[in-house]
């Protein structure tokens, strides 16, 4: 709708929604994976955690040489990631996790792919951006293969179309199982997604739905699992469960700026578009272990749940 009324407003404040997420859900989701690692491990003390979080930061560094090696692929092949994180994640909070695997699988795929395939489909130049921006600021960005844009729009129709064929499967297999309005909402949803994908500019589409959808979440997952939140005993309230999820993130925040401070600076400064391009850069170093972490949580228990 602001697309609409007022073109090229999710322009010009596409950063704003990346600048947010340092703050506000996006960043912090991430960053309470220090105590989430732990409390999973039973880990306590700074030096058994330094321990047991050394599998994640490994891979860090390995994201990192890859990056700086070859932006190209490795933004390919981050973009398909993406695709199953958030579609995995979403999966999960709806539900669609105990409607079988069709049900599951074809709500994971066609999420993610309606948001990055349609924001590309539709603009794949601007969707590049950010991505060719990073590849410009690494060591061997003149002899690195980067992809054609042609292509890589052809390939997003195909996305695309795939998506909208898997979002419809996934709400016909959910609503023979009896969750009939569970599928509507399924499909209300994939097509809101697909509308601000369209229409909005792909660096606000993305950043709207890691902020707005994705991490909170997620975020909202992790304050509904007990053995991320204990001990000490969670608090009642959604809004408190939640401030604490942040709290936990607080220790692996400050290293995080840290890293972005040399991002921000071979990016070419501190201006909003910098800051958010270089969290971007930071969050393909971080989603594979990220990612991989997330697997391992439990389902919340039904005892636990906020009312």
């Amino acid at each position: 709708m602001l697309a609409t009324l007022v073109p090229g407003s999710t322009t010009e404040s596409a950063p704003w929604p990346f600048l947010i997420a340092l703050v506000l859900f996006g960043m912090p989701h991430g960053a309470a994976d220090w105590s989430v690692a732990a409390r999973l491990a039973g880990r306590t003390g700074f030096a058994s955690r330094v321990a047991g979080f050394r599998w994640y930061l490994a891979m860090m560094v390995g994201c990192t040489a890859l990056l700086a090696w070859q932006p190209g692929i490795v933004t390919l092949a981050f973009l398909l990631l993406t695709v199953f994180h958030f579609g995995m994640a979403d999966a999960t909070a709806v539900g669609a996790d105990d409607d079988g695997p069709l049900a599951r699988w074809c709500l994971v795929c066609s999420r993610g792919l309606l948001l990055l395939a349609t924001a590309f489909a539709c603009n794949a130049v601007a969707a590049w951006a950010p991505f060719a921006e990073i590849a410009a600021a690494t060591p061997w960005a003149n002899a690195a293969w980067m992809p054609d844009l042609d292509a890589l729009r052809s390939g997003a129709l195909l996305g695309v179309a795939a998506g909208a064929v898997l979002a419809v499967c996934g709400a016909m297999a959910r609503f023979r199982r009896a969750r009939r309005l569970e599928a509507v909402l399924d499909l209300a949803e994939h097509g809101l997604v697909t509308t601000m994908a369209a229409l909005t500019d792909p660096l606000f589409a993305v950043g709207c739905f890691f902020l707005g959808v994705h991490a909170v979440r997620h975020t909202c997952r992790l304050a509904n699992t007990r053995v991320v939140m204990e001990p000490p005993p969670a608090p009642a309230g959604t809004l408190a469960r939640i401030m604490r999820v942040h709290a936990l993130s607080m220790p692996l925040m400050v290293p995080t700026a840290l890293c972005l401070w040399p991002l921000c600076l071979m990016l070419g400064g501190f201006g909003a578009r910098q800051v958010a391009v270089a969290t971007i850069a930071f969050y393909m170093i971080s989603t594979l272990p990220h990612h991989l972490l997330g697997l391992r949580l439990p389902r919340p228990s039904r005892g636990f749940l906020v009312q």
